[in-house]
């Protein structure tokens, strides 16, 4: 049996720093026996050994670890010479070949199974791989039935495609999606399956969705979604499902139709690039003021030119009492509490969805207080995009889930 993995060798006998040095390089595992003396032996073809390296495996091996199986690693170490080989591999071809070296170990394997032989072997044409990214750029190159299972990295551009083929939906090793100048109006909710990190849908037709189909912004992709491209759209409007987002690093909403952002778009606590010019956007949502991000570009928009913060009175009334449907709601968003789909009424999916946020990150619904203010926004980037300075501030709309935030914030 041959598995291409990633390897690196640690010799135990050289000192720390010198086996620190050594690195994973693309390598052939192969698990085979000496057609004589039926024998069973591990080689390695890699580029610092094309020829191979020969482990026997009878009265060898020190140990084997496999705690880390699941996520495609694995250690196995050799008394001669005193080897560790450090595996990386494709976590299915991983198990396989440790469970037909287990039955090596033991001496379990048939006549049959076993016909790879230690003196003909061969390292893995690597061009015969399955490959791990694929680009289509013309209608002629799309799979007539379905991508290969491997694949990390897909680009499917400028081939006017209109909805996601469903094949692209079985591919959990995806990483990197990019969809880029198509005619894509809405993703399948089965999206949010994927754990990708990666998403570009610019330059398609998404403002033509429903706030509907906006449910693929959930569950695991939710959780891995490090940059998002939703430009050139135009979108009227971008849904609150986006602070489910919470690892996202940069979000591209330019050239678009947009007069409003998510209240809880400043909970993103991880974005550092924020990029909407060239919307219609008249407000930016308060809770903005708890960014810091790297780099901001809000050029070309419908705020008011103000040079300096608007005065505010205090408010001294105190707020309504919170209803138990208020308070209940308030920790389900503040202890990060999964509500799948299904699993409460729709009418509270709803209600939790579309939740204001307080300039303090905590989620308000019906008992709050609402303010206008404004922003400089050189207290939230380090890099602004701006014409002449004229919009060193911008107006936001801030919300108070008490009195107490409000007079902290709104200083007269």
């Amino acid at each position: 049996m041959k598995m291409a993995c990633s390897v690196r060798v640690g010799n135990r006998s050289l000192p720390n720093q010198a086996q620190s040095k050594s690195k994973h390089i693309k390598s052939t595992l192969a698990l085979c026996k000496h057609p004589k003396n039926e024998e069973y032996y591990i080689i390695l073809f890699s580029g610092l050994s094309k020829n191979g390296t020969k482990y026997t495996i009878k009265g060898n091996l020190k140990n084997v670890l496999t705690k880390f199986c699941a996520e495609g690693k694995a250690t196995i170490q050799f008394n001669e010479p005193p080897h560790d080989l450090f595996i990386q591999s494709d976590t299915i071809q991983l198990k396989c070949f440790l469970n037909l070296f287990k039955r090596a170990i033991e001496n379990k394997i048939g006549p049959d199974e076993l016909t790879c032989s230690s003196l003909d072997v061969q390292p893995i044409n690597r061009n015969k791989l399955a490959p791990k990214k694929m680009a289509i750029k013309k209608g002629s190159k799309y799979p007539p039935k379905s991508f290969p299972r491997t694949l990390e990295v897909l680009y499917i551009n400028d081939i006017n495609l209109c909805s996601l083929d469903r094949g692209v939906l079985q591919l959990i090793k995806l990483k990197v999606l990019d969809l880029s100048h198509n005619l894509i109006e809405f993703l399948p909710y089965e999206l949010n399956r994927l754990s990708i990190k990666e998403l570009n849908v610019s330059h398609n037709q998404m403002g033509k969705g429903t706030l509907k189909q906006w449910n693929w912004v959930d569950g695991c992709l939710a959780m891995s979604l490090v940059t998002l491209n939703l430009s050139h759209n135009n979108l009227i409007f971008v849904p609150d499902q986006l602070v489910k987002l919470q690892n996202l690093n940069t979000l591209h909403l330019y050239d678009n139709n947009l007069t409003t952002l998510p209240s809880g778009i400043g909970n993103l606590w991880k974005l550092r690039v924020f990029s909407a010019s060239n919307n219609r956007l008249v407000t930016l949502p308060g809770s903005i003021k708890n960014w810091r991000l790297q780099s901001l570009d809000v050029v070309n928009n419908n705020f008011e030119p103000v040079v300096q913060n608007l005065p505010s009175s205090r408010i001294s009334k105190p707020l309504p009492i919170q209803t138990l449907k208020e308070c209940s709601a308030r920790a389900v968003l503040q202890h990060k509490i999964p509500y799948p789909l299904g699993s409460i009424p729709k009418t509270l999916t709803l209600l939790l969805d579309h939740a204001k946020y307080c300039v303090c990150g905590k989620p308000c619904f019906t008992t709050y207080i609402k303010h206008p203010h404004m922003l400089l926004l050189n207290n939230i980037a380090e890099t602004i995009n701006s014409l002449s300075g004229v919009m060193s501030y911008v107006p936001i709309d801030c919300y108070f889930c008490s009195l107490k935030c409000f007079n902290h914030n709104c200083i007269s």
